[in-house]
């Protein structure tokens, strides 16, 4: 073969092989989501977000979780490490299985029934937003043979090793089991710790940190279903590039490299997408129509990457999304905290007066009785000086004594 006709033969199969690529990548990016299973008509426990690698536990079976899933009774839900998954009940409310969750659903109602929802948290986290239910519902939360029973409520339940902690943001949470009495109620701004094989669980403030983390884990924006005029739903995915990116939305961070949503029409979320390296992407969605985004990241450049800390971990990820979530919050309610802090230091230069007054106070009487001390122990002194004159005294006496008997005998 002539080399005209090798390198004319070669410029079309580099031409083909390189259309056939184009043809590939383009089938990628233009597909669109994952087409979910429609919604039950009835009332019962269904997947609407599911963030990073999510799988049901059905049986002897383990498959990927997908948005619009219906939950059966004996399922388990995994919620891989770094990923996130959300449920909806109906009308009635919406819980969040956090980061490295296994969490067992019980019983679950049926078409014809009213709400009863019973789930075991193995591990992780639990964050629920229920409704006010009617006398005849129920939602009953399982962890380590406690019992945590909700009317109406946001709150918290997260299991981590030998200890178990409930939150409670608004409404109240009965709890029966292992706390003080075998019954207690924790209400809002309260929290109650239970130990495995420790003392029972007590209702107390609740700390900033569990706090933070309540409002770290409120549920996504729900996909309500089952119910007349229940809203049409809008399928949103979200992937990256590249692919270990971390989404973030509405600043709760939701997994790793891809999201999958069933949003009520017109929801709008924020999106937020960051890997270390790249530059941040930030940007709003409005779920008006089915949508697939992919988001590629620029690298950043070298002063971005030498600004960036070298001691960041997941943790300052999650408390840096919680402060973009609460800053506009924590704007509202600064005049009403200058207000408070104002009088707290009054309170507390109030207190310090008192205090050095009481020091005082404390001091005289220490002199006092440093004095009075002095006093008992120099009459102390003479006592023991004039008891020593007696024992003395007493004893001239005993010889004389024998003295005069020894005389009177002779």
């Amino acid at each position: 073969m002539k080399p005209v006709f090798r390198i004319l033969l070669g410029v079309l199969a580099g031409a083909a092989l390189a259309f056939g690529g184009l043809a590939l990548y383009g089938r990628i990016t233009e597909s669109g989501p994952e087409a979910p299973p429609p919604l039950p008509e009835g009332r019962s426990a269904v997947l609407t977000h599911v963030a990073g690698p999510v799988f049901i536990i059905r049986g002897d079976q383990t498959v990927a979780a997908q948005p619009g899933e219906r939950l059966q009774p004996g399922d388990v839900v995994k919620v891989t490490q770094g990923a996130v998954a959300q449920v909806q009940l109906a009308d009635k409310g919406s819980a969040l299985l956090g980061s490295d969750t296994l969490v067992r659903f019980l019983k679950l109602t049926g078409a014809d029934q009213n709400l009863e929802l019973r789930t075991e948290i193995l591990t992780g986290s639990l964050s629920y937003r229920v409704e006010e239910l009617d006398e005849s519902e129920s939602i009953i939360i399982e962890a380590d043979g406690t019992e945590y029973e909700v009317r109406g409520t946001e709150f918290l339940v997260e299991k981590r090793g030998e200890s178990t902690m409930l939150a409670v943001g608004e409404g109240r949470v009965a709890v029966r089991g292992a706390v003080e009495g075998g019954r207690a109620s924790a209400g809002p701004g309260e929290q109650l710790i239970v130990r495995r094989d420790g003392p029972p669980g007590r209702v107390e403030p609740l700390t900033e940190e569990n706090r933070r983390r309540l409002e770290e884990a409120a549920p996504l924006p729900a996909m309500p279903f089952g119910y007349e005029g229940a809203p049409e739903p809008v399928q949103v995915e979200i992937r990256t590039e590249p692919g270990d990116a971390v989404i973030y939305i509405d600043g709760l961070r939701t997994g790793v490299g891809r999201f999958r949503s069933l949003l009520p029409r017109n929801t709008r979320i924020e999106v937020r997408v960051r890997r270390r390296g790249f530059r941040d992407r930030s940007f709003p969605v409005t779920a008006d129509s089915d949508q697939f985004i992919e988001v590629a990241l620029e690298p950043s450049d070298i002063e971005e990457t030498l600004d960036e800390s070298q001691e960041e971990t997941g943790l300052l990820d999650r408390i840096r999304a919680g402060y973009e979530r609460q800053i506009e919050e924590l704007r509202r309610r600064l005049g009403n905290r200058d207000a408070a802090g104002a009088a707290a230091a009054a309170e507390a230069e109030a207190a310090e007066r008192e205090l050095e007054r009481l020091r005082a106070e404390n001091a005289a009487r220490l002199e006092e009785e440093q004095a009075r001390l002095e006093i008992e122990k120099a009459r102390a002194d003479v006592l023991e000086t004039e008891l020593n004159d007696s024992r003395a005294e007493a004893e001239r006496l005993k010889d004389l004594i024998r003295q005069i008997q020894e005389i009177a005998e002779e």
